[in-house]
């Protein structure tokens, strides 16, 4: 769909994705033609400070984008993270309503065996570990062409976002990280 342009647009974007129930996006637009005329921008900035949508979605929505939000039985909430192989998302299951991190192999690699075979091995490896300082992996499914494996979700921040933030770690912290991971 095209890029919505009026709040308009975007609500029905909103609708067309069925991220929220019908009834609470009424309420949520009936709360918008109370206050002044606002941007595109400013609704989805209201919907997320409303905890309607997140700031994931936001993005997605003012793009023009409106499917795309569940793998499987999971709600896409965040972006994580990407690399060459994947890209990860911070899910929530949509009975359940726990978070997840559900790694996506891109559809380009669906259709070609040996980035599947090292998906599916990857997917093998992390069913057959458990430690404390390993992300433990739950399940591998597949939805259409869209092949992801289930992880647990550990909060917090990555090595690499803390040494961006804060600068090069002291050689006793990092070396304490280097253990952890050597265990």
């Amino acid at each position: 769909m095209p890029v919505p342009l009026t709040q308009e647009q975007l609500l029905a974007l909103v609708r067309k994705s069925g991220l929220i129930p019908a009834d609470h996006l009424d309420a949520f637009a009936q709360s918008l033609q109370a206050s002044t005329p606002l941007s595109v921008q400013q609704v989805a900035q209201r919907l997320i400070v409303e905890g309607l949508i997140t700031n994931f979605q936001s993005e997605q929505f003012l793009l023009g984008k409106w499917r795309g939000f569940c793998i499987g039985k999971y709600k896409v909430l965040e972006r994580l993270g990407s690399g060459g192989m994947a890209s990860v998302y911070l899910c929530e299951h949509l009975l359940m309503r726990h978070k997840v991190a559900v790694k996506v192999l891109p559809t380009a690699k669906a259709h070609d065996p040996a980035a599947l075979g090292r998906f599916y091995r990857e997917a093998r490896a992390a069913a057959q570990l458990d430690h404390p300082n390993l992300v433990r992996g739950h399940d591998v499914d597949v939805d259409g062409d869209l092949h992801y494996l289930v992880m647990e979700y550990v909060d917090g921040v990555n090595l690499q976002h803390l040494v961006t933030r804060l600068g090069p770690l002291s050689v006793t912290r990092a070396c304490h990280y280097i253990w952890q991971a050597a265990q």
